[in-house]
């Protein structure tokens, strides 16, 4: 995540790496972003995502702040989806990261990152607009040294 967040060059970059890593979003919903979804008071986003359900994304600080200073000059997100696919590859090619990042790779470092800061399983269902607790559930994914620590944090 450091990696991306500092391989970015100009505000466009910084706009769509920012707002995907700390909101779990789909490219279709950023892009598609207007300023009638955000709620500044509530500091969230409020979409119709996937299969017409309406979700609330909370706003990081980083996120909240990118979002206003995009919106002082438009009304709605002023990139395309293939724009911001774009920007993801080469910031990452940049970052030198050696696997393939896509904006979904993005929302599913959102989703581990969450967890792993002791974010709620339910929660992350909400935010990423899963109907199933089972599809949220794949984010779960620990690794035996995961595990030892968090029964350490949990139990000792």
């Amino acid at each position: 995540m450091q990696a991306l967040r500092s391989s970015c060059h100009n505000f466009e970059e910084e706009l769509v790496i920012n707002v995907l890593l700390d909101s779990g979003m789909r490219v279709s919903e950023l892009a598609g972003l207007k300023e009638d979804n955000i709620s500044w008071q509530r500091n969230c986003i409020t979409l119709v995502g996937k299969g017409g359900k309406r979700r609330v994304i909370p706003m990081s600080k980083r996120a909240r702040l990118l979002i206003m200073d995009c919106f002082s000059k438009e009304t709605r997100f002023p990139l395309a989806m293939r724009t911001i696919q774009k920007y993801v590859k080469i910031v990452a090619e940049r970052a030198r990261i050696r696997k393939p990042v896509s904006p979904h790779v993005l929302r599913h470092t959102f989703a581990v990152t969450y967890l792993h800061k002791g974010g709620n399983l339910r929660a992350l269902q909400a935010i990423l607009g899963h109907s199933s607790i089972t599809t949220t559930d794949i984010y779960l994914n620990y690794s035996g040294i995961r595990v030892c620590e968090d029964f350490a944090r949990v139990w000792e």
